[in-house]
């Protein structure tokens, strides 16, 4: 069975690559607190009608109680912006889930060479635009392995899910939470955000920060103030600050059966800086404030309160930063959402097994060792682990260029991860 199930993905991989371009090709831009994402959900939900998916569709406004959970993201409209949810299966066994978001970032700003942002391209193995990789590659191939295990016949005894949810970037999770609150739940859940073939049971804890660092305008070469408080200087002694903070954290990494072997699984995001303005007018002096914007983390048990006490502890051994935080020079806005870390125990004997068959097919069935490792930026993960009951993986495809131009995703992982994908629903849905 499992030969006719990867004859039918090899046969039949075009339905792949076409349903990746099209979708990619259709703006699903996540513009807080806005968004397009119905426009690639007509997509999704005309597949899953034509596989005949029986399907649920619904806005996270729709699920009563949900605005009032502290895991709420406040401050979001979800007008034309509706969660897809198809499924299939006689729930006479277990349930497995996949789940992914239809949502974009706006990189067509960038310089795009290869292809444009929303007109995507095959070239060399790679299918290139906005989304490819960041996830909508992913979520095609979770489709596309349950249209395999249907078009061959094999009748599902147990459930299927596959969720295409809105709100993931910009630190959303909403969509998935209201799939949590509105009953989808399962014995295991998938999502296939683009880890490179890595299996990951484990995600840090991630929060975005947005600094306002103050200074004194003027010159500093002229007159009695001559020891101005220069943004520009205080906010590179922050960001060197923040990067000896990530070695301390990647130092403790040993403690940590899952990260021990990763050569640094803190890797924080500087990703913005506006200082002052540049012009033949523009008078020299000291910017009267910078502001940055930056990514930080923490390994899986560290809680909110305790992410950012540790931070500003640690930030005590630079009395220059820490008493300018004291003043009121330096001020961290906390009003992003701290994304919740978390692990699948694979104490667990089912966990164990569950993570055990996905490394064992990805050997048998596509040549590949792969590797156990762990989630490094945002995903929709803690839904799941943390609040809804329903052990997950993070499991996807290998590109590059996410969040920028030229993004991609390999044609070769999504096929494999297909492969993978059939044969789990085959042994755990339909035995």
């Amino acid at each position: 069975m499992k030969k006719k199930i990867t004859d039918y993905i090899e046969k039949n991989k075009d339905w792949l690559i076409n349903k990746v371009i099209e979708v990619t090709s259709i703006n699903t831009i996540n513009a807080p607190p806005k968004g397009n994402e119905n426009n690639g959900q007509k997509l999704i939900e005309e597949i899953f009608l034509e596989m005949g998916l029986e399907t649920d569709r619904f806005s996270p406004d729709d699920i009563p109680g949900l605005k009032e959970k502290h895991y709420y993201l406040q401050d979001r409209d979800y007008t034309n912006r509706d969660n897809i949810v198809g499924f299939t299966g006689e729930e006479q066994g277990p349930t497995l889930i996949f789940n992914g978001h239809i949502d974009t970032i706006d990189s067509s700003e960038f310089d795009w060479t290869i292809s444009g942002a929303l007109d995507p391209k095959l070239v060399k193995d790679r299918i290139y635009g906005m989304g490819a990789c960041d996830m909508k590659g992913g979520i095609i191939a979770s489709i596309f392995a349950l249209k395999t295990i249907i078009d061959s016949n094999i009748p599902i005894k147990g459930k299927v899910i596959i969720e295409s949810v809105v709100d993931e970037e910009f630190g959303g999770a909403n969509g998935s939470l209201a799939c949590m609150e509105r009953g989808y739940t399962g014995d295991f859940a998938i999502i296939p955000e683009p880890t490179s073939m890595r299996v990951c049971v484990s995600h840090v804890g991630s929060k975005v920060f947005e600094v306002t660092v103050k200074g004194d305008t003027g010159l500093n070469y002229f007159g009695d103030k001559m020891e101005r408080n220069n943004p520009i200087l205080l906010s590179s002694k922050l960001i060197l600050a923040l990067k000896d903070y990530e070695d301390h954290l990647n130092s403790k990494r040993g403690k940590y059966k899952i990260y021990k072997d990763i050569k640094k699984p803190m890797n924080f995001m500087f990703s913005d800086f506006i200082a002052g303005e540049i012009g033949p007018t523009k008078i020299l002096t000291n910017p009267l404030e910078c502001r940055l914007r930056f990514y930080l983390m923490n390994y899986p048990e560290v809680g909110e309160k305790q992410f950012n006490t540790m931070l500003f502890d640690f930030l005590k051994n630079y009395p220059e930063i820490y008493q300018n935080i004291e003043y009121g020079n330096i001020v961290f806005d906390n009003s992003f959402r701290f994304i919740e870390g978390g692990d699948m125990d694979l104490e667990v004997k089912k966990n164990k097994e569950f993570v055990d068959k996905v490394i064992n097919f990805g050997k048998k069935l596509t040549g590949r060792d792969l590797e156990i490792s762990a989630a490094f930026g945002g995903t929709d993960f803690f839904t799941f682990n943390n609040y809804g009951n329903t052990p997950a993986i993070v499991f996807g495809p290998g590109g590059d260029n996410l969040h920028a131009a030229n993004e991609y995703v390999e044609l070769s992982d999504l096929i494999d991860l297909t492969k993978i994908f059939a044969n789990l629903i085959y042994d755990y849905c339909c035995k």
